[in-house]
């Protein structure tokens, strides 16, 4: 193996290393941002029917922060698009852990 072919794999490692990264980044930035939406909305429709925002906003920091630890980025995207008995499913289970 000469240098230029040293070189040429050397950074293509890096550039697949980096895609690795930038991959992780994405998937933390989108689940930060589905948290902080979900709160929101969620206690919005909590307090909406009468509830107290407090613990409105507790249990849905709750079922957010369940949602985020048990899901990748694209199965919430896939939850929280479709009203299915899976989708369902997996809010009550999430609801369920927060009480």
């Amino acid at each position: 193996m000469n240098i230029r072919s040293l070189i040429v794999c050397t950074v293509m490692l890096l550039m697949v290393i980096g895609c690795v990264k930038s991959k992780d980044d994405e998937e933390k930035s989108f689940k930060e941002s589905f948290l902080q939406s979900f709160i929101k909305s969620c206690t919005e429709s909590g307090t909406k029917k009468g509830l107290k925002e407090i613990d409105v906003k507790n249990r849905c920091d709750c079922v957010g922060n369940f949602l985020i630890s048990k899901y990748s980025a694209a199965e919430l995207t896939k939850i929280t698009a479709t009203d299915s008995p899976e989708s369902k499913r997996i809010f009550d289970q999430a609801v369920s852990s927060c009480k």
